[in-house]
């Protein structure tokens, strides 16, 4: 494993924990919502509007199949 990817994976272990630790549906919808908007958060600062809009909208071209 390279070292960005093993690096990345350390970041998201304790996020992995809050996952585990969520109850039921809804508190998982409640953690990706506020994960979702710390995500926007950081791309924002770190990347400005214009390129979180550019990660965003591509992203969506990865995972959803076009006829």
């Amino acid at each position: 494993m390279n070292e960005v990817k093993k690096r990345m994976s350390e970041l998201f272990k304790p996020i992995d924990q809050q996952i585990m630790m969520c109850d039921d549906g809804n508190e998982t919808m409640m953690l990706a919502c506020v994960m979702l908007q710390s995500a926007k958060d950081i791309l924002d600062s770190q990347l400005g509007t214009e390129g979180r809009k550019k990660i965003f909208n591509g992203y969506g071209d990865l995972v959803v199949d076009k006829p």
